[in-house]
Order: C-alpha cells, then structure tokens, then sequence
C-alpha cells in the first residue's frame, strides 16, 4: 500500500483522478496519468503495482476526506446516513466517474474486482457496527436485518454516484432530506410497519420485470 501522505503520491492520484474521469479506465495510459502529474512512469511503478491499483487507490484518495470527517464527529447510524444523503446530492467530486469506472472495470478484470471486493466489505462492515450499535441504543428496531439495511443504505449511495455520472436532474436539496428522514424514520422501532403477509411475494416481481 502506497504512503498516502507521501507528497508525490499524493500528485499521482489526483492526477489518476482526473485522467480517469476524463477518459475512462479503458481508456487512460498510465504514461498520460504521470504526465498529468509532472512525473515519469518510474515514480508510478515505484508506488502501484499498475492501473487497477491506481485507480482504486485514487477513489479511496476521493472520499477519504469526508468519511474521516464524518468518523470524527462520532455519529449514529442514522445521523450519519441522513449526512452522507446531503452529502451525495451536493458532491462535485470526480469520485461518482471514479466509483462508475471501478465497477464497469470489476466486470471485465477480476484484478480489479479482486481489489474492489475487500473495499466495499470494509465499508459495509464499519456501517454494520454503527447499525448495531443503534439497535442497542434503542435508535434502530433491533428486528431488523442487519444486513438488509447496509445493502439499503449502500445502493442508494452507489445509486446516486451512477446518477450524477449521466447529469440526471436531482431533486431539490429539502426534498431529498425529506424523503430520506421519511426512509431513517421507517428504521425506528415505533415505526409503522406492513404485515409481512402483504408484502408482494418477490419471486412474482422477479417474473414480471423478466418478461
């Protein structure tokens, strides 16, 4: 794993960022990412074993920040869901072309899926803690599926990324807090909920998008 404090590193990312996002993975050499960085392939291999890594490496360099801000300020669950909801709307980062180009990438290299996989564990586990945490503070209805609601909460995330990479219309700042307290209130264990017998049956769902 690369120093990332290492100031040169630290130019190669940014630079792995915007090439990235501005010609896809398939696309970006690694000689115009060092270019871009004022350097030469040598300080990039020195640093990353080659393109996937880089790549990786520069979408962690891109969100990095604002989840070691939110961890600082020592959240629930939920507080830190309705956050990262605000956040997501308002972010300008190249981080949604980054998120996109890692997934497109994963399907076609399992280099990449390889690397991939382990990133988003370590995210769904860090908020899997912060959901229990919240079912034994009373917060979260602890009936819940645990699992459930991090595969929730992270598609919506990763759902909002791939949005932004389109330019679709996004709602309205308070509508979209809205909709999401509306959605954080659903968790609560005073919230009403529907009778699981009339819950569709999902595999009659499954058939009827198949057709």
């Amino acid at each position: 794993m690369p120093d990332r404090d290492d100031e040169i590193t630290g130019a190669l990312l940014d630079a792995a960022a915007a090439v990235f996002a501005e010609q896809g993975y398939d696309g970006a050499r690694v000689q115009s990412i060092a270019e871009r960085a004022g350097l030469t392939t040598g300080a990039i291999y020195n640093r990353f074993s080659g393109k996937s890594e880089l790549l990786l490496e520069a979408l962690d360099r891109q969100t990095r920040t604002m989840l070691a801000e939110l961890a600082e300020a020592e959240l629930s669950a939920t507080d830190l869901l309705a956050t990262m909801g605000a956040a997501l709307l308002d972010d300008e980062s190249s981080a949604s072309a980054l998120v996109l180009e890692s997934f497109m990438a994963a399907r076609r290299e399992s280099d990449v899926a390889d690397r991939l996989r382990p990133r988003l564990a370590d995210e769904r586990s860090r908020l899997a803690e912060l959901v229990d945490a919240d079912k034994a503070a009373g917060v979260v209805d602890a009936s819940l599926d645990t699992t459930a609601v991090v595969t929730f909460c992270q598609s919506v995330a990763l759902g909002m990324r791939m949005l932004s990479v389109i330019e679709t219309e996004m709602p309205e700042a308070a509508g979209w807090q809205y909709v999401i307290g509306r959605a954080l209130a659903a968790l609560a264990p005073d919230a009403e909920v529907p009778d699981p017998g009339q819950i569709p049956n999902p595999d009659v769902g499954a058939a009827a998008v198949g057709r």
